[in-house]
C-alpha cells in the first residue's frame, strides 16, 4: 500500500466500512508508519459525532423508487460513499463551528455593550448626585441698600461648597467708563470678586471669591475694569 492508497482508505476504514482483507492490509500499513496514527485519530473523533446526528427513518415507497432511480446509474463503492459521508460531517462541523464562533463573538459584544451602558448609567447618577448636593445645601441671601431704592433686586446663591452666584435683576444704570464690581468681605477687609454689567436683565454672575469665613457680601460702581478697593460706599450688602 502507498500514500496513495491510504488516502483512498482512511475515511472507509474509520468508518468500519473496509473488507477484511483491506483493513488488514491498511492496519498493516498504518503500523509501518506512526505519523499516519494523529491523522486516523482524528478522523475517529469525527466519525464518533455520527451518533449525534438525525435518528434515520424509513423512507416512503416512492420516495424510495425516486432516489434511487438518480442513485442506482452512479453508484459508488462503499469506501467512496464512506468519504462522502465523512466529507458532509466536516462541512457541518466546520459550519457549526463557525456558527459557534459568531455566537461567541455576539455574546461577548452585548456583554460589553451592557457593562458600558452600566458604567454610563453610573456616571450619570454621580453626576446628577453631584449637581443635587449643592443644590439641597444652597440657600439665599438678599442684599439691601440706597441701590434697592431703584427698584434693583439683588440676591446671592450659597452653595454646599461656599461657592456662590449673584443675581441682579432691575439693577439702575451706571455712568459711563463705570461698572458693578462684587465685593466680598471678611473681618471688615472688602475682596474684590468680580465685575457685571447690567446690559442683560437679569443678570447671573459667579463670585470668584470663596465664602467661606466670609462676614458679608456687597456691591459698589467703580471704574470700568474694577478697583482693588472700593471708591465708593457699596450700594448693596448682605450679612451672610
Amino acid at each position: 500500500m502507498d500514500h496513495q492508497r491510504f488516502e483512498e482508505l482512511k475515511d472507509a476504514y474509520v468508518l468500519g466500512a473496509l473488507p477484511e482483507e483491506e483493513r488488514r492490509e491498511f492496519e498493516e500499513y498504518l503500523a509501518a508508519h506512526s505519523e499516519r496514527r494523529a491523522e486516523i485519530e482524528e478522523l475517529n473523533a469525527v466519525a464518533s459525532l455520527l451518533a449525534l446526528s438525525t435518528e434515520e427513518q424509513e423512507p416512503s415507497p416512492d420516495l424510495r423508487r425516486s432516489i434511487m432511480s438518480l442513485v442506482e446509474p452512479e453508484s459508488e463503492p462503499r469506501s467512496a460513499s464512506s468519504r462522502s459521508r465523512l466529507a458532509g460531517i466536516r462541512e457541518y462541523l466546520s459550519v457549526r463551528n463557525l456558527a459557534l464562533g459568531a455566537a461567541a463573538v455576539l455574546v461577548v459584544g452585548l456583554f460589553s455593550w451592557n457593562m458600558l451602558l452600566q458604567g454610563e448609567v453610573r456616571d450619570l447618577q454621580g453626576r446628577v448626585q453631584n449637581l443635587r448636593a449643592p443644590q439641597e445645601e444652597s440657600r439665599m441671601v438678599a442684599l439691601e441698600g440706597p441701590g434697592a431704592a431703584h427698584g434693583a433686586h439683588v440676591e446671592v446663591m450659597i452653595l454646599g461648597d461656599d461657592r456662590a452666584v449673584l443675581m441682579a435683576e432691575d439693577m439702575p444704570p451706571v455712568p459711563e467708563e463705570k461698572t458693578f464690581q462684587i465685593w466680598i468681605i471678611e473681618d471688615g477687609v472688602p475682596q474684590p470678586s468680580g465685575l457685571f454689567e447690567t446690559e442683560e436683565d437679569p443678570v447671573a454672575t459667579v463670585i470668584q471669591q470663596s465664602l467661606s469665613g466670609a462676614d458679608a457680601v456687597a456691591v459698589s460702581v467703580e471704574p470700568e475694569g474694577g478697583s482693588t478697593e472700593p471708591s465708593t460706599d457699596p450700594m448693596l450688602t448682605a450679612k451672610l
